[in-house]
Order: C-alpha cells, then sequence, then structure tokens
C-alpha cells in the first residue's frame, strides 16, 4: 500500500518553532507509519506512483499545483483543523506570506482534487461550518467525515512527576486570550483574571514560557491546568490530562463523549462554579489524584498521536483491501 502525504515544508503547524506540536506530532506520527512518500512541490499527478495520497495541510494554505490529481485514481484523503476559518490573507509573525481559505474554498478544492474523506479534529465543527458546503456540492458529510481529536505525542509528557502532591498545588491558566473578531475565549478570558489561578502568559507575550516540545514539562509543574474555549476542545484538552494533570474544562458534549466525564478524568467549570471549585481542588490537590490517573489513562489508551496513526492506516488498508470499493 503505497502513500504518498503532501504538505508544505514550511508550514508552520508542522515547525520544530511551533508553539504547539499536536499537529506537528500527528503528521511525523502519521508520515512514519504509512512509511509515506513526500510531496511538496508543483507536479504531475502521473509522477505520484501512491495507492493513498493525503492532503496535510491543516489551515489550507498550501497552494501546490498537482495538475491532473481529479483523474488520479489512489484514494485521497484531506486534513482540516479549525473548520470555523475564513478566507485570510496576510503574514505570519516572522514575515512569512499566507493565505487561507474559507471553508466554502476548501471544500471546492477538495472536491475538486477528487478527495473521498476529510479529516477532521472537530466533529461539531465539521458539521456547522464544512457540511454546508459539501451538500451544496451534492456530497454527503456523514460519508466524508474521518474524526479523531486533537493528539498529542506522548512521548513528551513523560514527566516522572504524577503524584499532585509532587507539582505545584496550583492551577495554571496558560494560553491566548486574544481571537480578534472571533468570541472563543470569552470564559478564559474571564477565568484568567480571578485570584485563584496562576497565570502563565502564552509564549508570544512571554518568550520564557515554554512552548513546543517542552510543554509537557510547563504543565508537569502544576497540579491542575484550565481548558476553556467556547468553539471546540481545543489541543489543550487532551494535553492537559496527558500530563497527568487535573484537568479543569469548559464543557463541550464532544469531549464529553471522548470519555471524559465530569469528577471522573476532568472537571467541568463554569463562572457559577469556577471559584469554588478551584480552591477546593488547591486546598487538597491529593484528594484528586484518582481523577489525574483516570484522564492520563484514558489519553495513554486512545488519544495519542500513535493512536491517530493507527486509526487512519487501519481505515486506509482497509478501505483499500474492500473487494467492494
Amino acid at each position: 500500500m503505497k502513500t504518498a502525504i503532501v504538505y508544505n515544508k514550511k508550514d508552520h503547524k508542522l515547525q520544530p518553532e511551533a508553539y504547539s506540536w499536536s499537529y506537528r506530532c500527528m503528521f511525523l506520527a502519521l508520515f512514519d507509519r504509512f512509511q509515506a512518500i513526500p510531496i511538496n512541490d508543483n507536479c504531475h499527478a502521473d509522477s505520484i506512483q501512491a495507492d493513498v495520497i493525503i492532503f496535510f495541510d491543516p489551515h489550507s494554505s498550501h497552494h501546490i499545483s498537482i495538475e491532473g490529481i481529479e483523474k488520479h485514481p489512489a484514494l485521497k484523503i484531506e486534513y482540516f483543523n479549525d473548520p470555523h476559518q475564513v478566507e485570510f490573507r496576510g503574514c505570519y509573525a516572522n514575515g512569512d506570506d499566507v493565505y487561507k481559505l474559507s471553508a466554502a474554498q476548501r471544500v471546492k478544492r477538495a472536491l475538486d482534487r477528487g478527495v473521498k474523506y476529510i479529516i477532521s479534529p472537530y466533529r461539531s465543527g465539521y458539521y456547522e461550518y464544512i457540511a454546508p458546503h459539501i451538500e451544496g456540492y451534492g456530497g454527503k458529510p456523514d460519508d466524508m467525515l474521518l474524526y479523531f481529536p486533537t493528539a498529542p505525542d506522548a512521548s513528551l509528557f513523560e514527566n516522572g512527576r504524577n503524584v499532585l502532591a509532587e507539582r505545584k498545588p496550583q492551577v495554571l491558566a496558560n494560553g491566548a486570550t486574544w481571537s480578534s473578531r472571533l468570541k472563543c475565549y470569552e470564559f478564559r478570558q474571564w477565568a484568567f483574571n480571578q485570584d485563584c489561578v496562576r497565570v502563565r502568559q502564552h509564549c508570544h507575550r512571554d518568550k520564557a514560557t515554554p512552548k513546543g516540545c517542552d510543554f509537557g514539562d510547563l504543565l508537569a509543574e502544576y497540579a491542575g491546568a484550565l481548558a476553556l474555549c467556547e468553539f471546540y476542545p481545543v489541543p489543550k484538552y487532551l494535553e492537559i490530562p496527558l500530563a497527568g494533570c487535573v484537568c479543569f474544562a469548559q464543557y463541550h458534549k464532544e469531549y464529553e463523549q471522548l470519555g471524559f466525564i465530569d469528577g471522573q478524568t476532568c472537571i467541568y467549570v463554569d463562572k457559577n462554579n469556577f471559584v469554588e471549585y478551584i480552591k477546593a481542588f488547591t486546598n487538597n490537590p491529593s484528594m484528586y489524584q484518582g481523577i489525574a490517573d483516570a484522564g492520563r489513562r484514558l489519553m495513554l489508551s486512545k488519544y495519542t498521536s500513535n493512536h491517530f496513526a493507527d486509526y487512519i492506516y487501519g481505515f486506509v488498508k482497509s478501505f483499500v483491501e474492500s473487494p467492494a470499493q
């Protein structure tokens, strides 16, 4: 089963300098699992000798031209992050130009390429933003979705300090609190202003804040940490329990369906209970050791980058080898 992965070698999500390594680690695990052929530059589809072609382009910002790709017989799959993404032209902080496609544009491009499946880390976002455009082009969203949450690399979270009593008896508040016109961090902004949490500024605001491959070490300093976002269960929702922290999370049905149950594998907070729950925890973190352990076990058993790669590999293998296809 020969597989080609089409990606931009300069994609900011895939670089060692990326502040979050979740997508980089998922990509590396996928590449390794498939022993894939890299496709980075414009070419003709006839030059791609593969049974499977995966476009790993999280923000649909890799504008490669592959002539005749729509006629290539390979099974084609594309990865979409941030389903709410709008069309954007601009520059990254380092000056690199970037052009991101809107939901409608990225769906059209995928269908024009002959993509059969779309991998999304957010089920609710897929159905809200991507599915209507698939339907608009006569497609079936249910049939195209391959869902798997953002999946960290477990090896980056093997800190060896999984006893809460050996950590700072604090709840870490770390992450972006700015979101331009998007209202995805309203609760987070409020929570970070409460005296009961320990704020460590995002690495974009404080260069001393660990990031990338060192983020697991930052989490390992604290008994608990906040995962708050109005939109979806973003990477922190998975990284925090994997690091052995108690995850204080803003509720998402999607997160609960993954096995993150209040009082068992995480603690759900809102403005009404936030201060009470955080203070109860910081007064005696050891009482919550079972929640931390259960959250970490769940992550290690189902949602690491290797699990992601195995899931996609198993699906593709079954598809390619099925006589019905």
